[in-house]
Formats: structure tokens, sequence, C-alpha cells
């Protein structure tokens, strides 16, 4: 899939595009072909992003995930037959291997025809005549061999062939004979033999060529007799007439095949695209995915949206996953603890935003999203400047003024801790800029913060992650995965809308102590915070 002017690589490498593409990997290579060169939907086109997105939720709801993995299964043994394809319809001769491919090919479009039966929406052609060409070749499970019945004259010439085989290797067998009989031994020889000297009772038997002489032995091959050359040069003679007819035969059915070149480009121009619909069907079964409804203007809403990198690593880590909801438009604040999932947050925004950008059934209950133009992230997670040369507040700078730059709407920035390490006032006053530039610029954002009071100051929606529900009553496990386990059952990391700006919960303190601080430094933190030791309920 191309993303190239959609998003950059640093916002594919924050939303895990990597992670989709290879969840929506076809296994053919005309699959990957169409693969490779799909593109997202352009605003506008909301009727064909939906259309598409309805196409591979009727085949995820038809087909049960048996059937996915087994038109999979079939389409994975299908062999990239194009060139042979392309050889015959510009008149070349095929070779076996290529008949073999063109059979196995017509193996697969059968298979997968038989297995989707009505459910494909598209029309497969199966390519019948060229297939029943071909079957008379068919050799063990996956062998193809110019049969006799191919042709009447070729079957005639092989039975000719045999013969002369027959005849020269009795000649052969005959001049072996008598020289085995001359040398007293009961073998006159292979092709080369060795004939000791002091074995060796008068001349060397006519019939036989010394190839190299040793002190003690001669290295030797029989010389054919004029019976035996005369039986030779008839088997040759058959030999070469049977290739003449095969590739008489080979003209024959590479005709054929030029004939039907035509639909078997299109077969496989269908069977590509069967792939790539079947492995979003699959992606769209596996994760539970629905169709969004795609919005005008700068619309952004889901209901129990999962953010599927993050959700696979946990499973792996035997750990649940929280989905989110939201609903904003324009500009808004999201705001939260440390660890709270405010990342995650902006990225599932992200996430679901490309999946539905792509026509793809988005991992969420419900979807309303628009069909953006560009993605950006800016923040937490960027990588550095190759040469080093800039600060991560410079970095930031630059990341956004770029950003800015473009202009194609409806744009989504997903800005996560923007001018996080400058001074809080000065990141302040940064932010709030920013947030009444992207509203002037009518942009669909969500900005994560730490700073207090920002969405009240900006006049946009505030979400807060809910954060701890409460704290341990005993110090925590020395363990650091078990601190990361306890944390994830403590933290709601439930999204909601806030009125106003929420008091800060103090919930850094509470991670400190949760990771391993001890009580004089966490009691320290309190008291500078001001007013004593807290607790969570």
């Amino acid at each position: 899939m191309k993303f190239e002017g959609f998003f950059d690589t640093a916002t594919a490498t924050a939303l895990r595009f990597d992670w989709l593409v290879d969840e929506l990997q076809p296994v053919t290579d005309y699959g990957r072909r169409i693969f490779a060169q799909l593109e997202p939907f352009a605003p506008g086109q909301h009727a064909r992003a939906q259309e598409h997105a309805q196409r591979i939720a009727t085949m995820s709801a038809a087909l049960d995930a048996s059937r996915i993995d087994a038109v999979r299964e079939a389409l994975r043994s299908a062999p990239d037959a194009s060139g042979a394809i392309a050889r015959a319809s510009m008149g070349d001769a095929l070779t076996d291997v290529n008949f073999l491919e063109i059979q196995r090919f017509c193996d697969v479009l059968a298979r997968t025809g038989t297995l989707l039966g009505e459910h494909s929406p598209y029309t497969l052609p199966l390519c019948e005549e060229v297939h029943r060409t071909l079957e008379r070749g068919r050799s063990a499970k996956f062998g193809f061999y110019l049969e006799d019945r191919f042709d009447s004259e070729l079957a005639a010439a092989r039975t000719h062939l045999r013969d002369a085989q027959a005849e020269f290797e009795n000649a052969r067998a005959l001049l072996t004979a008598r020289i085995a009989h001359s040398l007293d031994r009961a073998d006159g020889g292979t092709a080369e033999f060795i004939i000791m000297r002091d074995e060796l009772r008068g001349p060397i038997p006519q019939g036989v060529r010394v190839i190299r002489e040793a002190p003690t032995y001669y290295l030797c091959e029989l010389e054919l007799d004029e019976a035996a050359l005369q039986a030779l040069r008839r088997r040759d003679d058959a030999t070469g007439r049977v290739a003449c007819l095969e590739e008489t035969v080979r003209a024959r059915l590479s005709d054929v095949i030029r004939t039907k070149s035509a639909e078997l480009q299109e077969a496989s121009s269908v069977l590509g695209a069967i792939d790539v619909l079947v492995a979003a069907a699959r992606f769209t079964q596996r994760h539970a995915c629905t169709v969004a409804q795609y919005a005008l203007g700068d619309v952004f809403e889901f209901t129990g949206a999962h953010f599927l990198p993050l959700q696979s690593e946990l499973e792996r880590q035997d750990r649940t996953y929280t989905p989110i909801s939201l609903k904003f438009c324009g500009a808004a604040v999201l705001t939260g603890p440390n660890m709270g999932g405010k990342s995650i947050g902006l990225k599932t925004c992200g996430f679901i935003a490309a999946c539905a950008a792509f026509g793809l059934p988005v991992p969420a209950t419900s979807a309303k999203v628009a069909l953006f133009a560009h993605i950006a992230w800016l923040g937490v997670g960027i990588a550095d400047d190759e040469e080093g040369l800039l600060s991560s507040f410079a970095r930031e700078v630059v990341r956004l003024r770029d950003t800015l730059l473009i202009k194609r709407q409806p744009e989504l920035l997903l800005i996560d801790e923007f001018a996080r390490t400058t001074t809080p006032d000065e990141g302040r006053a940064l932010l709030l800029a920013l947030i009444a530039r992207l509203r002037e610029r009518q942009i669909c954002a969500l900005v994560a913060t730490h700073l207090s009071g920002i969405a009240s100051a900006a006049g946009v929606s505030h979400f807060a992650v809910r954060g701890l529900r409460s704290m341990p009553e005993g110090p925590p496990d020395a363990d650091l995965h078990a601190a990361l386990a306890q944390l994830a059952q403590l933290m709601d990391y439930t999204i909601e809308l806030v009125t106003g700006d929420s008091k800060n919960a103090a919930d850094a303190i509470f991670l400190a102590g949760l990771l391993g601080m001890d009580r004089p430094f966490i009691e320290s933190a309190w008291q500078l915070l001001g007013g004593g030791e807290k607790q969570k309920h």
C-alpha cells in the first residue's frame, strides 16, 4: 500500500502502518502486485470508499474462518504464470515448464471458484478450454508431459524410436558379447573399461579403442561396428523426428494459449483482486471490524475502538486491552496521567483514519470519520534528525513548520506533548497558539498534553483519561514486570469528555510509588505538591 503524500515515514512509524501492511499481505504474486499499488481514497470519494469497505465486510460475513483459510491456502499454491502467458500472447513457443505453470494456475482458478461460490464479488474466468487442453499432459501431482494422446503422429514416432532404441541396444549387446569372448571375461565392457596388461593374450581385439595406456593397464572403450553404427543412425534419426514433432505439438498448444491469453490475463488480474479482498476479509473477521460511516468535514467519532498493534502485543502477554471511544469536531485536547494511554488514544485515531482512508472496515464497534487528505504525527516518538544537530524542541518546531506548510483539506493532526521540553509557561503559550492556528485552518486535531487549563483557554473540547482507580495497600513488587502488570490492572484507560479542566489528580506521584520509589521520597513529593499524602479511591 502506498502512503507517500498521505502521511510521512515518521507518522507511518508512529501509527504502526507496517503492522497493518503485514496483516493485509496477499499470498500470490498477482495479489502482491495489486496490493503494492493501493492508494488511499481521496476526499470526495466517500461513496467509493464505502462501497469498497462494504464489499470486504460482506465477504467477511459470508465466509467463516475455515473457508477463508482454505481460499488463502488454494491461492498460495498459485504459480506466477504471467511470464508464460505474456510469451504466448506474443506468439512464442512455450516449454513444458510453462505449460505446467499455466496448468497449475488453472487448477487454482477452479479451486478458488469452487470455494468462493456465489460469494465472490468478481467474475473469475476459469479458462476452461486451456484447462481441458493441458489436462492431457498432467503427470503425477505436479508434472507435465507431452503425452502420446496429444498427437497420433507423435505417438507413432515414439513407437518407432522405441524400436530403433531396442535395435541399437541389441547390436551393441552382440558387439559386447564378442569382445567379452575375445578377452575371455564375463563382461565385454561398459562405455569405458580397463584391460589389465597381464590378462591380455595377444593383441587388443577388434572393436576396442584404447583411450589411454598405463604401465599396468589400458583404458578402453567400445568401437561400434557397422551394424551398431547403422542402428545408432536409425535411432538418432528417430530421436530427431520425435523432437521435431514434440516442438510441433508445443507450438500448437502455445497457439491455443495465445488465443486465450486475454482471458488468462484477465483471470490473473481477478485472482489478484480476490487475493487482496480475501486478505482484507480475514483482517476484518479476525479483529471484529465494522464499516465506517464516511462524513464530510472534520468529524471524528468512534466507539469501542482498538489500536490493533498494541492489542496484539498485550494479548501475547495475556493482558487485556481497553477499547476507547471519542467524539469531536475540529481540534480537541486530551489530558491524563503518565502511562495512562494518551499516546495510544492519538494512535487509535490515526489508525482508524488510515484504515478508513484505504477503504477498510475499521477496528471499532462504530465509527464516523472523514476521508482525510493528510495525516501527521507531531511530538513523542519522532526519530532524531540524522546529524543530531537539533534539540528535541527544535526538531518539534521544524516538523510543525513543515507540517503546517502542507495545505490539503481535510487534515488530521495528532499532537503528542508538543513543547514538552521547554518551560511550562512557554509551552502553554506555544500550545495555545498552535490550537488557535489549527482552528483558523479548520484542521481536525487531537492534542495530548499534561498542561492544565489548555482546553478552556483555547475554547475546544476537553477529553481526559480517567487514570488510576486506586493504589496498592503495600509496597510494589521489586519486579518491574510485576509492577507494570499491577499498573495495568489499576489504570482505567477510558477516555471521557470533561467540563472545564479537571483538577490535577497527582497520578504521577502515585505511579512513582507503584514503580518502586521509596516511601520517604513519595511523601516528600506529596508535601511539595502541597497538602500531605493523598489517597486514591
